[in-house]
């Protein structure tokens, strides 16, 4: 009788499985490397708005410091950061003989007719009694504020630029320093939020006759009127 020697077909099995092994073990290797890349590469260009913060402001002023200088000052910065009305309230004592209401009525009138000759027009104005102030009237200013700031984000501005040393700058985002230029620079930060002056009522039809003219290259008509010369 003759046995067969079955060594050789199992060291073969074993063999044949220790390299369909290395072959899953490989796959499954290359596998958990491929899901650990991404291919998507975060965006260099910042992609956030110029930021625009609006405070109440709020003065309270001894009215023998008001003048044409501190009326003036008033003015240029409500034109630039001011939006809405502007509240004025001048005080007085209905005790007083000089501090009296129609003192601070001829004030508050006075203050007004300054700021409209400056161009502020948009004015809620008022007087205020005050027990026990004495002779020396007082004059409230509040109106809203609005000032623009660089994008959220762009807290540097771009190498080489406000004295920054020129490097690799990894983190700076571009379009940065233009965003925070427009900042600086804009006349009137309120315009950034996108309000018109035509009103919330302005339909796109509106809108689009106002501006077809500058489109399309078209002159506008000679408007009618009287002139002082003929040229």
């Amino acid at each position: 009788m003759k046995f067969k020697n079955t060594k050789p077909d199992c060291n073969k099995i074993k063999g044949d499985n220790s390299m369909k092994f290395i072959l899953n073990a490989t796959v499954a290797f290359l596998s958990l490397s491929l899901v650990g890349c991404n291919l998507y590469e975060p965006t260099a260009l910042n992609d956030t708005q110029i930021r625009v913060q609006e405070e109440m402001l709020t003065h309270d002023v001894v009215f023998s410091e008001v003048d044409d200088a501190f009326i003036g000052g008033l003015a240029r910065h409500y034109t630039k950061h001011g939006g809405g009305a502007m509240d004025l309230i001048v005080t007085y004592d209905p005790k007083s003989y000089r501090n009296t209401a129609m003192v601070a009525t001829n004030r508050l009138s006075d203050i007004v007719s300054s700021l409209r000759d400056l161009g502020v027009v948009n004015v809620n104005a008022g007087i205020m009694p005050i027990k026990a102030q004495g002779d020396d009237a007082r004059l409230l200013i509040t109106y809203n504020a609005f000032t623009a700031h660089a994008p959220e984000g762009c807290d540097e501005a771009m190498p080489g630029l406000n004295g920054r040393p020129v490097g690799k700058g990894a983190e700076y985002k571009l379009g940065c320093s233009i965003d925070t230029m427009i900042a600086r620079q804009v006349a009137k930060p309120q315009h950034l939020l996108g309000r018109g002056a035509t009103g919330d009522a302005m339909d796109g039809r509106s809108a689009a006759n106002i501006v077809e003219l500058y489109r399309t290259g078209a002159e506008n008509k000679e408007l009618g009127g009287e002139s002082s010369t003929d040229e």
